[in-house]
């Protein structure tokens, strides 16, 4: 009885997560190839990054995410290149795996401003197989509109994403990308396309402090998301930051707040956010982990390699 109460509290679920089908990672925006793939930036180290997040903790297969991107810049060509590869268990029967080869072209307009246009192409594998998931009692099963027998089914189809983004020196960084390209609308074995949309502006306080408040919207189908972030660096050090993201759709009645932390030693950086749900869902499950980890491999610079450093890339 108790893994059937855990199914009727994702199906309670199924309306925000079948609508979106992407889960929204509170660090993204260090690296975000897999959400944009103009999004490499502009500097010719290789950034190696690996991020797990582990959504409403304590609920039996809670949907689960692993992420790895790693990417540079080649000034010669003002271009960046990058792989990314993504697996979400969206919980209990479904799951999606994403692989990518990511493209970038960056067009300097003047010494502070640039616009780079990028685009990924790769697969998309999707699965659902609810023979997963075992009742301790077959009378448990209840009644979804299919036979237990017809319930496994995969699917890969190649995608496609497109993106873009315009910097002003370090500070101003506005972002527009579409994932999933080929895809129209989202399927049980079928994620449709998202847009989204954000705006970042750094603020340098002085020698030490930094605040950048960070502004993403999400759109799919009738899901609405918006996420509102603000974080400080110290030294480039150590950072901390509030993230709420609200389901604009349900009427903001699902209010999840993330509070990150993190540092960067050398060329290792590492980040752990933690998430509390306010509102309708946090009545099922109230917590989410999210832990980063990312490793810069520097390169040999050439004379026309870019001299500003973000580090949110």
């Amino acid at each position: 009885m108790k893994k059937l109460l855990v199914l009727i509290g994702f199906l309670s679920l199924g309306f925000a997560v079948n609508a979106q089908q992407e889960l929204l990672l509170s660090q993204q925006y260090f690296s975000r190839i897999n959400k944009n793939p103009a999004g490499i930036g502009n500097v010719e180290d290789v950034d190696l990054f690996l991020l797990g997040h582990y959504q409403y903790a304590g609920v039996e297969d809670a949907p689960k995410t692993l992420l790895f991107n790693a990417q540079t810049f080649i000034s010669q060509i003002n271009s960046g290149v990058g792989i990314t590869f993504s697996h979400d268990n969206l919980g209990i029967t479904r799951s999606f795996t994403n692989a990518k080869l990511v493209y970038s072209y960056g067009l300097r307009i003047n010494d502070e401003m640039l616009v780079s246009l990028g685009l990924s192409m790769g697969i998309l594998g999707t699965s659902f197989n609810v023979d997963e998931y075992i009742f301790d009692d077959d009378t448990e099963w209840p009644d979804l509109g299919f036979e237990e027998s017809e319930d496994y089914d995969k699917h890969v189809r190649f995608d496609m994403d497109f993106g873009a983004e315009f910097t002003f020196r370090e500070n101003l960084l506005v972002g527009f990308s579409m994932t999933h390209l080929t895809n129209g609308e989202s399927m049980t074995l079928k994620t449709g396309r998202h847009f989204y949309w954000y705006a970042r502006y750094l603020f340098n306080i002085n020698d030490k402090w930094d605040i950048a408040p960070m502004l993403t919207y999400m759109h799919h189908e009738k899901t609405n998301i918006l996420e509102v972030n603000v974080t400080a660096f110290y030294d480039r050090f150590i950072w901390g930051g509030l993230t709420w993201h609200p389901d604009m759709s349900d009427k903001f009645g699902t209010n999840p707040l993330a509070i990150t932390l993190g540092a960067e030693y050398k060329r290792f950086r590492l980040g752990y956010t933690f998430d509390y749900s306010f509102g309708n869902v946090s009545r099922l499950a109230g917590t989410s982990h999210e832990v980063m980890l990312s490793y810069s491999i520097e390169r040999k610079k050439t004379s026309s390699a870019a001299s500003q450093e973000d580090f949110f890339e």
